[in-house]
């Protein structure tokens, strides 16, 4: 993966490198630690390769990098393309699919704070665009790009290491010398919606209820053991408004490409996710539904990924 990734460009070593060349990743750490979180038992097996799983540095550094080269598997039929034009374009078809199924059925654009009547993201429990899980943030600058008008936009993951990283990437970005992937998809300097990084357990999340516009959950559940997706469901019919989506992107388990992997790289890539056999047996679909979620629908991505959309609809 690795290798694949560097002879495509991607500056893997350099990257790990300069981040940990980094100290002020420490005191992001520490100021974004909520210590009162309780780890679930299923996060704390290592996965990834990682003997502690998310829950170290190395796994951190190594997001960026890991992305791309998962970019250029899954456009491998174009050699020519760079590996920022894969992630672009995997990650294009992912809000594009969102957006359509928005406009579709008549779904508000996430709205701004003075929309939703509240004065601050952290003291009100209110956010518009929600990532759940979201690692170094690399999705939720996508996200907060695609949806500028969502002026609260907040990424929560249970590993204090990824959000140190995802909230170093965000400082960077004003910086117009960054080498990293934030840079590059963001030169002509378009609006953000404003991030705020928060250190949470996504079945048990901080934001009030009916708070939410958009949920999102970007490459998680493929991570997580049955019990935690059923959990991830009901917590998101909590948070999110009535006409507010609710999505999941993740590996296709009816992906061709998938299916028709090789035993041997199949059993791999399983041997690094301890979950992959109950993701791809669970019905995702059914449990959104059981949690009230209509017209949930599986929209591909592209030929390996998929993305899973619900809305929650008005009371009464």
């Amino acid at each position: 993966m690795k290798n694949s990734a560097e002879s495509r460009g991607v500056r893997w070593d350099s990257h790990v490198q300069e981040l940990e060349a980094t100290p002020e990743l420490l005191k992001i750490q520490a100021a974004l630690e909520n210590p009162s979180v309780k780890y679930p038992d299923y996060y704390l097996k290592p996965f990834h390769a990682y003997t502690t799983g998310n829950l170290e540095w190395l796994a951190a550094y190594e997001v960026e990098p890991a992305t791309y080269a998962m970019g250029i598997r899954t456009f491998k039929a174009h050699p020519d393309w760079s590996a920022e034009k894969c992630f672009v374009v995997m990650r294009e078809s992912i809000t594009d699919a969102m957006k359509a199924y928005m406009k579709q059925h008549n779904l508000a654009e996430p709205k701004t704070l003075v929309d939703m009547g509240c004065s601050t993201l952290v003291d009100m429990g209110c956010s518009t665009l929600v990532d759940m899980g979201c690692s170094v943030g690399m999705s939720t600058q996508w996200m907060a790009q695609a949806w500028p008008s969502a002026a609260a936009v907040t990424g929560l993951d249970l590993s204090t290491y990824m959000l140190a990283v995802a909230e170093w990437n965000r400082r960077q970005l004003s910086k117009p010398n960054r080498q990293g992937i934030q840079a590059r998809i963001f030169p002509d300097g378009s609006r953000l919606a404003p991030i705020t990084y928060v250190h949470g357990v996504a079945e048990n999340s901080p934001f009030a209820d009916a708070s939410v516009d958009l949920c999102a959950f970007n490459f998680v559940t493929h991570e997580c053991p049955q019990h935690a997706m059923e959990d991830f469901c009901r917590e998101a019919a909590r948070i999110v408004k009535p006409g507010g989506l609710l999505t999941f992107v993740d590996n296709n388990p009816k992906s061709k490409t998938i299916q028709n992997l090789p035993p041997a790289i199949f059993t791999l890539m399983k041997s690094t996710e301890p979950w992959s056999d109950e993701y791809y047996a669970f019905d995702l679909e059914a449990a959104m539904r059981k949690e009230g979620f209509q017209e949930v629908v599986t929209v591909e991505a592209d030929h390996r990924h998929r993305v899973v959309m619900g809305y929650k609809p008005a009371a009464n």
